[in-house]
């Protein structure tokens, strides 16, 4: 006996951790030197454009939420609040930071996830390539816009519904519609994901209990945010521009001739004359809805754009169609689409980034200003974007060639679909896949195609295509990353042999679930 536990205990000397640490760090290398260099360019992005990269209008307003906790009617505020939990390091360069390291943490667990569902270090690293090096996932981590935070939500969810191939965990399940329903307050496209899985949970049978546990989760941060909205706004919303946004969409296709609206709706008609993109008509200067008292999103207007909108489709369901389609296209162009127009555009070019977009004396909701609100966050002067040299010249070069271009987005799509396809394997794959497709098709369907819509969908496209292809748990492949040299060493007879397994996993499983 005392011989049999002096064995155990040298099975497990502190030496036996040390070697296998240094065999993970082995398998992992490639995937480490990808990360070093992707910290490196997250770092000159931080010293070529500081404190941040201001996106207009919308920076100014999550900031002004930031710093005074008044929603705005015309977006959802949760990043407001993210910035809000950041206001006491009185640094908008840590704002940046933070996000940086979000977009790291994206790209982290794209690859771990990879790995635990078996796939070699090289397929892994190579699924969360694009998220450690596009540059406008890089652009979109230094500006004041929830969109980094936003994709980390997805994946994190995404990861806790499949890191347990083959078994049913309820818990993460809710605790994935949790995230979800955070997410909705960053974007209202997380209302279409939670919906996503929830009908995912219902078709694999997951049971009455973890569907309605689930939905209860990912209601309950968007039912807290809609009743802090009604405290300042009195209705119990999210935004008063739901209907804005779908006016604006219908402004592509909408024949007044034809819809036949009522005469309190007929200044709601588009302009004669060739159309623009549907989005402008809402920042238009000669937008029709500054035609109103009160301007863009008060309750009066947004009642009567949605039932505009909804008249156009049902008048012209055709034309709706043709519309949705045209812009969905628009994502998978193999150059950067000039939409909704140039303005937008150059937002996103690192070459762009110490254009002032708004004046610094534009107000902001509370009270406050550009300049003022920056100065109240950061403890000091105004902080527009600078421009330093010779830093941000070499992060205009890198980004003309450094993205994936929306060509090879549509590929890897297909790929995830004609994967899943071959290997008869929708679990898994099939989520993240609709994931992304849903991140794609939902604001053309809503409001009008933008280039950063694009950013939050490849990480759940790589993720379809990479857990499309990976081996399944019966396969003969073996999870090399989970063995060491102490998990195959020799021992004597009725020896207990040591494991490196993660805790709780099992040698093999079976199909995933949530």
């Amino acid at each position: 006996m005392a011989r049999a536990a002096g064995r155990r205990d040298a099975a497990y000397h502190p030496l036996v951790d040390l070697v296998r640490l240094a065999a993970a760090a082995r398998r992992q290398w490639l995937f480490g030197v990808a990360l070093a260099a992707a910290v490196v360019l997250r770092v000159l992005v931080m010293l070529a454009f500081r404190p941040v990269m201001w996106f207009g209008g919308d920076s100014a307003s999550y900031l002004a939420t930031g710093l005074r906790l008044i929603p705005d009617p015309s977006r959802v505020g949760g990043y407001g609040l993210f910035l809000w939990l950041l206001r006491p390091l009185h640094s908008l360069a840590l704002v940046a930071a933070v996000q940086h390291l979000m977009g790291l943490a994206t790209g982290v667990l794209v690859y771990l996830l990879a790995r635990r569902h078996r796939l070699p270090a090289w397929a892994a690293t190579l699924a969360a390539v694009p998220v450690l090096f596009d540059a406008y996932q890089l652009q979109l981590e230094a500006d004041i816009v929830p969109d980094g935070p936003f994709g980390l939500m997805v994946v994190i969810a995404l990861c806790l519904v499949l890191w347990s191939p083959g078994e049913r965990r309820p818990a993460r399940s809710t605790a994935a519609a949790f995230v979800l329903g955070v997410s909705v307050l960053l974007w209202p496209v997380g209302l279409a994901l939670l919906a996503v899985l929830l009908v995912a949970l219902v078709i694999r049978r997951a049971g009455l209990v973890p569907v309605a546990a689930a939905l209860l989760a990912g209601a309950l941060p968007v039912v807290a945010y809609a009743a802090w909205f009604g405290l300042h706004e009195h209705e119990f919303t999210l935004t008063r521009s739901d209907g804005v946004y779908l006016w604006s969409r219908t402004m592509s296709f909408a024949d007044c001739a034809v819809i036949r609206p009522p005469l309190d709706e007929r200044f709601l008609c588009p302009p004669p004359g060739p159309r623009i993109a549907a989005s402008l008509y809402i920042w238009d200067g000669s937008s029709p809805l500054l035609r109103r008292p009160g301007g863009r999103f008060t309750a009066q207007a947004n009642s009567l754009a949605l039932d505009f909108a909804l008249r156009a489709i049902g008048a012209q369901p055709g034309g709706y169609v043709t519309a949705v389609g045209h812009d969905v296209a628009l994502s998978f162009f193999w150059d950067r689409p000039v939409h909704p127009d140039a303005g937008i555009v150059d937002r996103y070019q690192f070459a762009d980034a110490a254009t002032a977009w708004v004046p610094a004396s534009l107000r902001t909701p509370g009270g406050g200003t550009v300049a003022g609100d920056q100065a109240a966050y950061d403890a000091g002067p105004p902080a527009p974007t600078r421009a330093v040299q010779p830093f941000a010249s070499w992060l205009v070069s890198y980004q003309r060639y450094a993205y994936l271009p929306g060509t090879l987005l549509g590929v890897i799509l297909l790929a995830a679909v004609a994967g899943m396809a071959w290997r008869r394997r929708v679990r898994g794959p099939g989520l993240a896949w609709a994931f992304a497709a849903a991140i794609l098709l939902v604001p053309p369907m809503i409001a009008d195609f933008d280039l950063r819509y694009l950013v939050p969908a490849v990480p759940a496209a790589c993720l379809a295509a990479a857990l499309a292809f990976a081996p399944r748990p019966g396969d003969t492949a073996q999870r090399r990353w989970t063995t060491s040299a102490a998990a195959t060493a020799t021992s004597e007879p009725g020896e207990t042999r040591t494991s490196s397994l993660p805790s709780g996993s099992t040698p093999a499983a079976g199909p995933e679930s949530a």
